[in-house]
């Protein structure tokens, strides 16, 4: 049992550590590290929602932040406050999946960042595999979006003392949904 249990709280530290972070979208490259593949970044929802993704059309990760007042000098304040931050950020990660995954706002969104990425012109030819890369992203998410969505785990939370509020981000990734699978399997459930 305390091997177990040691191997759960070894999985989470891994997966509060292995965090990234509305409609605007923004196309944000991120640099790639020696050996590995370049990362798009498109925001949604004012930047409260980021979906990374390759130039390839691979899904990487969605991430959400949600924020909350901590209302009283109460000692569990900060604590209602942290939980209250997380139910938004995994409810507007439901509402992206039902609104924008369903819609060609996201099909858009993410052509719109294919072509900012891109360092060719926008060509015919490159609008085309862009438009193809968009469609493959948006089936990828509709494909997943239950396996997301269980996914889901608190990536970061930070609390801003001038301001008395919290700032929760919760991140899902596939890899992500496959590390709780096996941690779900370790704890024999």
């Amino acid at each position: 049992m305390i091997k177990k249990l040691t191997m759960a709280v070894a999985v989470s530290f891994a997966l509060t550590g292995c965090g990234t972070m509305g409609i605007g979208n923004k196309a944000e490259p991120v640099k790639a590290e020696k050996g590995k593949d370049v990362k798009i970044v498109t925001e949604f929802l004012g930047g409260t929602i980021r979906m990374t993704y390759t130039p390839e059309g691979e899904f990487e990760s969605l991430s959400s932040t949600g924020h909350a007042k901590v209302s009283s000098t109460l000692p569990g304040a900060a604590d209602e406050a942290y939980i209250v931050a997380t139910l938004r950020a995994r409810k507007q990660i439901v509402e992206f999946m039902k609104t924008e995954v369903e819609s060609e706002k996201l099909t858009d969104a993410v052509f719109e960042s294919l072509q900012d990425a891109t360092n060719e012109g926008r060509s015919a030819g490159t609008s085309k595999v862009n438009s193809r890369i968009a469609g493959k992203v948006t089936e990828n998410i509709k494909q997943k979006a239950s396996a997301i969505l269980r996914g889901t785990y608190v990536a970061d939370k930070a609390f801003d003392q001038q301001t008395q509020t919290v700032r929760v981000t919760v991140n899902s990734s596939f890899k992500d949904v496959q590390t709780a699978k096996d941690l779900s399997k370790l704890m024999g459930n």
